[in-house]
């Protein structure tokens, strides 16, 4: 037995019979290391786009939106893998775990190859509809012919990394992360600020480098692991690939992808919004600074915090321990409501100075500044709904949970964001009330439907 395949067993025996803080400690503080790194790449690329201006921060925001739809179609269907897997690790029943993983990869493949084909085809239409000015589009095209050819290692490597995490390994995906952060990091410092300066691509090359480097990593983990056999070259010629497992896969994974193709779309749609008002430029930019800071602070713990609840669902529900399942999503809740209030007060009374470090245009500058105040009184109640939509997809429980972010989305947060915008005189404030609001319900609706408990039941 491996060094690897060791600290697995540990891991397991105390997701299903340790303490429950110690579980939740255990798999989500290489988590939270791992997004941490994930937030100093984002925030370098922050940093080095308000060197450039306003334009390429608009063209970055809008790139990032177009980026993170592949990203986040990527995320959902891993939830598919990550139910299986962990159900399956937490029953025992190491064969099927092997065939869930194993068929997750080559599914991570072929997906990966068609989104580089379908952002190559639609990016530029896309950037026209959006409503990106001349200036924005060119530097944006730029980015994003560069940038979406990582997609498909990025989707091989968040699927190898779901199958670790599933089984209840986070360190070496963290690590992988600090590695692929700390190159990424060099890499935009060399090609933007010194000693190349070739601008945004340069940015875009950056994360094109790091994700094949992360590659290697990712699957040299999964090598090292009790799921090894899911590489086997002979395996995969001698037993094929079944429809089967695919649709098993999707059942669980299509709709959560659903979830997130509703919160992009939203995105995608804001931005339209944002084309209608006096400064689009100026708002997309504040957008697109706001939300990416969002993301650091919040997103980043809480994503973290709901893929551990995931995995502690999954092996526990597998195991039968149906009651330890519900007190684990609550537990987690909690924590990620502790941490999102302190996010709130920091965002809120460092609103103004925070907007200043990362722009130089006074209108971003206002109208970042209201982003964070705003935005930030409804950090608790995205924790809520995230996690626990987070421990439902880890029981395979995806429909509902993509229901109630479509109505959200669909019916709560666009037609309120129209609304406001088109009767308040000050820009994209209106904007900013109707995410707030959305969060505010989705975290009511998700903690009333956790407590019903239905979820626990689901077969996968």
């Amino acid at each position: 037995m491996t060094t690897a395949e060791k600290a697995g067993n540990q891991e397991k025996n105390t997701i299903l019979d340790g303490a429950l803080s110690k579980a939740v400690w255990t798999l989500s503080w290489p988590l939270m290391v791992r997004m941490a790194a994930v937030s100093i790449a984002s925030f370098t690329d922050i940093l080095i786009a308000g060197r450039m201006g306003p334009d390429t921060q608009a063209a970055i925001g809008i790139c990032a939106q177009i980026w993170f739809l592949f990203l986040m179609l990527t995320i959902a269907l891993s939830a598919g893998t990550t139910a299986l897997v962990s159900r399956f690790w937490g029953a025992d029943d190491r064969e099927n775990a092997v065939e869930a993983a194993r068929h997750s990869l080559a599914f991570a493949t072929a997906f990966g190859i068609i989104t580089i084909a379908l952002g190559l085809l639609a990016a530029r239409p896309l950037l026209r509809i959006l409503g990106a000015s001349p200036l924005v589009e060119e530097i944006a095209w730029s980015f994003i012919e560069i940038d979406i050819l990582s997609q498909l290692p990025f989707t091989i490597v968040w699927i190898a990394h779901s199958i670790s995490r599933a089984t209840g390994d986070t360190r070496g995906p963290m690590k992988n992360w600090v590695i692929m952060t700390a190159l990424i990091v060099s890499l935009d410092l060399a090609f933007c600020v010194y000693p190349l300066q070739i601008g945004v691509r340069g940015i875009a090359l950056a994360w094109l480098i790091s994700s094949f480097v992360g590659v290697v990593l990712a699957l040299r983990l999964i090598a090292g692991s009790a799921l090894k056999e899911s590489l086997s070259l002979r395996r995969n010629i001698d037993l094929g690939f079944s429809r089967q497992w695919l649709e098993r896969i999707l059942k669980i994974g299509l709709p959560a992808c659903v979830t997130d193709l509703a919160w992009s779309a939203g995105c995608f749609a804001l931005l339209l919004i944002f084309a209608s008002t006096a400064h689009p430029t100026q708002c997309q930019a504040s957008w697109a600074i706001g939300l990416r800071m969002e993301e650091i602070v919040s997103y980043m713990p809480i994503y973290a915090l709901s893929t551990a609840v995931a995995t502690i669902v999954g092996q526990n529900l597998g195991a039968g321990k149906l009651d330890r399942a519900q007190r684990a999503g609550w537990l987690v809740c909690a924590v990620g409501i502790g941490i999102t209030t302190m996010v709130s007060l920091v965002l809120y009374t460092a609103a103004a100075p925070l907007a200043a470090l990362l722009s130089q245009d006074s209108l971003v500058v206002a109208y970042t500044t209201q982003y964070f105040q705003i935005i930030g009184v409804s950090q608790p109640f995205v924790a809520s709904w995230i996690i626990l939509f987070g421990a439902m997809q880890g029981a395979g429980y995806t429909k509902w949970p993509m229901w109630a972010s479509v109505i959200g989305f669909a019916l709560i947060r666009l037609p309120l964001a129209f609304g406001l915008t088109q009767n308040m005189p000050d820009g994209p404030t209106g904007c900013w009330i109707a995410f707030a609001v959305t969060s505010v319900v989705l975290g009511i609706v998700a903690a009333w439907k956790y407590r019903g408990g239905k979820w626990q039941l689901q077969t996968v």
